[in-house]
């Protein structure tokens, strides 16, 4: 009986996480595919924030250039991003994708730097001066 009162409050646990508001596919829903694309871009974008770019601008905004990019604008982007919310497990294969490739890029800039930290550390040690080793003391010669 016990057992049966815990598998009935588990499973009442279960429904009741689930959302319950459901929103109609809207018209003009970005495609998930594009939705990924999107994320990992805006991500990118976000990301440069505080990063001065060629010409040693910083603090710009490029989610103007993302929407441009994707030929959508907020409005749009909200839309379907209240959609894919909603429906939470295709809000998860969309971020796990966006994490997937933002991993991927952190790791070959990751091996990027090290390679270039690599390869100054190795110039630094070939360009330094030998210094002189002197075996006893200075005071006897």
């Amino acid at each position: 009986m016990m057992n049966k009162i815990i598998y009935m409050v588990f499973i009442f646990a279960i429904f009741s996480c689930e959302s319950k508001v459901k929103y109609d596919k809207p018209e003009n829903l970005i495609p998930k595919d594009q939705m990924i694309d999107l994320l990992y871009d805006m991500h990118l974008a976000d990301g440069t924030s505080g990063v001065k770019n060629k010409n040693l601008e910083n603090n710009r905004n490029y989610m103007a250039l993302v929407y441009r990019k994707y030929d959508i604008d907020s409005s749009q982007f909200a839309v379907s991003n209240k959609y894919y919310v909603a429906n939470i497990n295709e809000y998860k294969d969309i971020f796990e994708e966006v994490e997937k490739r933002l991993l991927v890029l952190q790791n070959q800039y990751q091996n990027e730097r090290d390679s270039i930290i690599k390869a100054a550390k190795e110039k630094h040690t070939l360009d330094a001066p030998k210094k002189r080793i002197y075996i006893g003391d200075s005071i006897l010669r």
